[in-house]
């Protein structure tokens, strides 16, 4: 069974944010590498990302397949 992440509160346009579970906020993200950031990894399946959610509150990053959007705050 894979895990997933159901977020709330769902906000943003570019780049959403929500809110899990437990209080933890998370946001999507993109790899810019002409800013020379590099490809994140992620905690639940072990993909190399260029895109994802990341936690703002503990730096883990998941897969958009991992994260179930589960209402939208606008």
């Amino acid at each position: 069974m894979m895990e997933t992440i159901v977020l709330t509160d769902i906000r943003g346009i570019m780049y959403r944010s929500g809110t899990d579970e437990h209080g933890n906020t998370w946001m999507e993200f993109d790899v810019d590498e002409f800013a020379d950031q590099s490809q994140g990894t992620c905690v639940i399946c072990g993909a190399t990302l260029d895109s994802g959610w990341m936690c703002m509150d503990g730096g883990e990053e998941v897969c958009d397949g991992h994260v179930i959007l589960s209402g939208s705050k606008e």
